[in-house]
């Protein structure tokens, strides 16, 4: 019986509602309670405060998810909308460290984000902060291909818009609960109350867990369990009938035991060294809204923390390689206004106004551990054998070497955009034209100070036939400097759009996209291992008896300034689309379809240095293309009952790009171009059927799917 019931947990959830005033209610105009039937003229909001066009009429390959479209889908987070958006890819990486959002190609494994994530419209500035447990979502729209105009840096790819629900439309108590294998629990609380006509407040709290999947081979103990609990609230005020205010404040702390990696030469997940990933996350947001005679005037004001650290054994071995630990502050606050017209003329524009300050410091020491550094050893003796040496140099720093740093990357930007959209252009009733621009300026600085202690080390010499004492060399190397950068960027967009009736449109649009450069500390890794071989190898020379002194082999080094080295250039596109929504049959069957064509210049990739042993960085790989088609059909032959598919494929390919790779000790130049791009999938496909079965709104059990 006890498993029977954890199985009926399992895959439905099934949720409990309590509620004042005969239960929960909703004035939102929620869709129709089945899986996939939602019709966007419903959604008479615009997208946000900022966009010139209904979310039924804009320019753009949009996808809309309702409450229960969340709740039918089993949607709880973030990358599970992989399974239902086209085109639309979040790799599992086994950590919430990182969540990287591909869109048609676009993306990026770590480094700024390719898709900017704005919940109640304040932004997230790191995609350590993406993955985060849905709560009371009023709806989540996917928007798809450069949105730089109107939303500037890192939306090259596209925009995520996460609602929650108002506390003024939507009444009630609800609570759930969920279980099932493998140690998985959740439980979520929440409640809305009108304390007046004019005051709304909500709060809720949840609480999530799980043993893990995977088993550590060496401590044949799980290791990926996480606990993640959170809270949040919300109030809304009407302050007249002109003037709105709304506060939302939410907390998120999330623990996971480590990480289900494995070697490339392994079958199984290894790990001897401790493993873990903490991540507190608090945003909150207050957003002002005032309705003149023909205009609106909007103020959103957002502020993010992140505290986090990741402790990891980096070799994903049995062996004592490489462990590194990261840990990251970041505080980021953003200001946005923009004035709007809300006339019922065939003439719509936006002006905005966009300012932010993002402080980030990263702490990040790398140990090198007692199988590195026989590595290092090995090395050595592979070059003092080529040169000859009459002598063994033996190294020994009791079995590691510490390499920490501490690297701070202030950011700050501001931007002026302007967007307007002329309906019944021409006289000609249904074709309308948006155009808009955007001037955007950035600048980025690294400053940090970063270390290699290597102690005394000591450098025993072995010479044949006669036996000479160790030699104490000091190895300790400082490095510390400062660097900035500014970037200018003019993103402007073009659409033009046909409906054919008030269900139906066809459109084309231009838009360029940008995301922003920056500076990689993780690749001091490397600089810091090879500078600290250079100042022992100078060293020992210094105190090497003469006739030796000459055998002793120089370590080269990078003729390439440092600031060059550590940073990398922003990332541009011109993105073109081409198409239509249909709704036919009195809406029971509608039909989505988009082609694509994106052209980036400066990709941004992720590269591996040393095979993996001293990090990743990003680097620029030349030019790339991504084109495409998405494809969505939705048919309900009765209102409960829905069929529905959405396909997408998108050819992202590396257009000119070369690189180095090494072949033992050489290294060669390799050609890239034609390959396609790193972990962006070229299909994604989701087919099914759902049919709702409502038992009534103050059922124990609320509906059956």
């Amino acid at each position: 019986m006890r498993k029977f019931i954890i199985f009926l947990l399992a895959i439905s959830a099934i949720q409990l509602s309590f509620a004042t005033n005969g239960g929960p209610t909703d004035k939102e105009g929620s869709p129709q309670d089945t899986l996939k039937a939602y019709f966007l003229d419903e959604f008479v909001i615009t997208s946000s405060v900022k966009e010139t066009n209904l979310l039924k009429n804009m320019p753009s390959a949009v996808s809309v998810l309702s409450p229960k479209q969340l709740a039918n889908s089993r949607i709880q987070s973030l990358p599970e909308l992989s399974s239902v958006i086209p085109n639309f890819f979040i790799p599992s990486y086994g950590s919430r460290v990182s969540t990287p959002i591909y869109i048609r190609g676009i993306g990026a494994r770590s480094g700024a984000q390719t898709v900017s994530l704005y919940v109640d419209n304040i932004p997230n500035f790191n995609p350590s902060a993406f993955d985060f447990e849905f709560q009371d979502i009023q709806r989540v729209e996917i928007l798809r291909g450069a949105q730089g105009t109107l939303y500037g840096r890192n939306a090259i790819g596209g925009i995520v818009n996460i609602y929650t629900l108002s506390p003024l439309t939507h009444q009630g108590t609800s609570f759930m609960v969920e279980g099932g294998s493998y140690g998985h629990f959740g439980a979520s609380v929440s409640h809305y109350n009108k304390l007046s006509d004019k005051f709304g407040v909500s709060a809720g709290a949840y609480y999530k867990r799980n043993d893990g999947y995977f088993k550590n081979s060496f401590t044949n103990k799980r290791i990926d369990g996480t606990k993640n609990a959170g809270g949040k609230i919300k109030m809304e005020w009407e302050i007249t009938p002109s003037f709105k205010a709304l506060y939302s404040a939410n907390f998120d702390h999330f623990i996971q035991n480590g990480f289900p990696y494995m070697h490339a030469d392994s079958t199984t997940a290894t790990a001897n060294d401790p493993s873990s990933y903490k991540r507190n996350l608090f945003t909150n947001g207050l957003t002002l809204n005032y309705k003149g005679d023909g205009f609106s005037l909007n103020s959103t004001t957002g502020y993010q923390l992140l505290d986090d650290k990741m402790v990891m054994d980096q070799d994903y071995t049995e062996k004592s390689v490489f462990t590194i630990t990261q840990m990251q502050k970041q505080r980021s606050l953003s200001q946005e206004f923009t004035i709007k017209s809300e006339s019922s003329s065939n003439y719509k524009w936006v002006y905005g106004l966009f300012g932010f300050i993002d402080n980030r410091t990263v702490d990040t020491p790398v140990t090198l551990k007692e199988d590195a550094v026989a590595v290092m050893q090995s090395q050595l003796d592979r070059i003092t054998t080529s040169v000859g040496a009459p002598l063994r140099i033996v190294y020994d720093n009791n079995g590691r070497i510490e390499l920490p740093g501490i690297y701070k990357k202030p950011v700050k930007g501001a931007a002026f955009f302007h967007q307007s959209t002329v309906n019944n252009l021409f006289g000609l009733n249904g074709l309308s034209a948006t155009a808009g621009i955007r001037f955007d300026y950035e600048q980025t600085e690294l400053d940090f100070f970063t270390e290699s202690i290597g102690g005394n080390v000591n450098l025993e010499f072995q010479i044949p036939n006669r036996p000479m004492p160790s030699i104490p060399v000091k190895g300790d190397l400082k490095m510390e400097d400062k660097y900035s950068k500014d970037y200018w960027e003019i993103l402007p967009k073009f659409a033009l759009q046909y409906d054919f009736s008030p269900t139906s449109m066809i459109y084309v649009s231009a838009s360029k996209g940008y995301k922003s450069g920056g500076y990689n500390e993780q690749a001091f890794s490397k600089i810091l291992q090879t500078e600290l071989q250079q100042s022992l190898m100078k060293n020992m020379k210094e105190q090497m008896p003469p006739q030796f002194a000459d055998f002793i082999p120089t370590i080269p080094i990078s003729d390439q300034p440092l600031e060059d080295q550590v940073s990398y250039d922003p990332e541009t596109s011109w993105a073109y689309e081409l198409g239509g929504r249909y709704e036919m049959f009195e809406r029971r069957l509608s039909l989505n379809y988009t082609l694509f064509y994106s052209n980036v210049n400066n990709i941004q990739i992720i590269k591996l240095q040393d095979q993996g042993t001293s990090g990743r960085t990003v680097d620029n790989a030349g030019k790339s293309t991504s084109k495409g088609v998405e494809l969505s059909v939705r048919y309900n032959p009765t209102t409960n009952f829905t069929l529905f598919s959405e396909y997408g494929f998108a050819s992202a390919k590396f257009k000119n790009y070369t690189s180095e790779m090494k072949v033992g000790r050489n290294t060669l130049p390799v050609n890239y171009s034609g390959n396609y791009i790193p972990f962006a999938p070229q299909h994604t496909l989701s087919v099914g059927a759902s049919y709702v079965f409502n038992f009534g709104q103050n059922a124990f059990i609320n509906r059956m799917v």
